[in-house]
Formats: structure tokens, sequence, C-alpha cells
């Protein structure tokens, strides 16, 4: 289906390595598929140079303190989310 909304948002979240449609979206226009987090759950460039090598959940708490800051940050809110599950040679999942 079309991705588009009909009100204009000014932002777009397009997480191709994780969910199906985003991908598709950014197969059609030709966005590079960037990993930001690594193997290790540290940011790599692409997530931010000056996130380069925090781990994940502290790069979260930088980027709501940055937003914060500059008077941008508008709330968190909790949402339900599938988490795929491994039974045998996965280790567990980190929280998120």
């Amino acid at each position: 289906g079309d991705s588009a909304s009909p009100v204009p948002a000014g932002a777009v979240k397009v997480t191709p390595g994780h969910s199906p449609p985003d991908l598709a979206l950014a197969r059609a226009h030709g966005l590079p598929l960037l990993s930001v987090i690594g193997d290790d759950g540290t940011m790599c460039p692409p997530g931010g140079g000056w996130l380069q090598g925090v781990h994940r959940f502290v790069a979260r708490e930088k980027v709501v303190a940055a937003l914060a800051e500059r008077g941008l940050y508008r709330g968190t809110q909790d949402h339900a989310m599938t988490l795929p599950m491994c039974r045998y040679r996965c280790p567990p999942p980190s929280p998120p």
C-alpha cells in the first residue's frame, strides 16, 4: 500500500532494518541501508559521530538530553511491540 499519510507530518521515520514496509519504501526511493547499532550494542558512525561507541541505552539518554536542551523534546510514550524470539542459539534479548 501507499505509505504516505494524508496529513503532512514534517518528518518520516523509516527503519528498513526493522520493518518490511519500511524496507520496501527505502528500496523504492534508493535510500541507503545503514546499520546504526553494532552487534555489540554500541552506536556506529551512521548513528551520529557524537554517539559512536556509546552503548545504545546510554545513547538514548544522550539524545533525549540533547533534544530537551534545545527545547525539542516532546515526551516519551510506551508502545506495544512484537519481539521475535529464537529458541536455540540466540542470546536473550536486551531490555528496551
